[in-house]
């Protein structure tokens, strides 16, 4: 195993060739990191500097913001949509008869979304049959 030994101040230090790799790869990855910030910043300024200003405040649509944030890597501004829904299926259930099971369906069935708010507003049940 090679090594590289590197004398300091305090004394001298030995490396293995791979920690030397390694921490070369590392000093990569900060340039790297460090190029993409500053392009981030000149991003971030030259949107401002052409962007439009009245009386000392920035006007904006939500499209070139999110142009912008897209091209900075990270997540787009989001937008709250509105919108009607069916769902069908069927459901089996023990019952005495079918006015029971409609019942028993309709006070005990739920709706989860869990990415945003839903409102049940109506609960139809058709076609109920025996299940054999």
């Amino acid at each position: 195993m090679n090594t590289i030994q590197v004398t300091t101040v305090d004394g001298a230090v030995n490396y293995t060739e791979s920690e030397v790799v390694r921490y070369i790869e590392k000093a990569g990855q900060v340039d790297k990191l460090y190029q993409d910030l500053s392009n981030i910043r000149h991003k971030v300024r030259d949107f401002f500097s052409e962007g439009e200003w009245d009386d000392g405040e920035f006007k904006g649509n939500k499209e070139d913001v999110n142009e912008l944030l897209e091209s900075i890597g990270t997540h787009k501004l989001t937008t709250k949509y509105r919108a009607t829904y069916t769902i069908t299926g069927t459901f089996s259930v023990d019952a005495e008869d079918e006015n029971d099971a409609e019942s028993i369906f309709t006070d005990n069935v739920s709706v989860d979304f869990y990415d945003g708010d839903i409102d049940v507003d109506q609960i139809d049940v058709h076609d109920v049959e025996e299940d054999n």
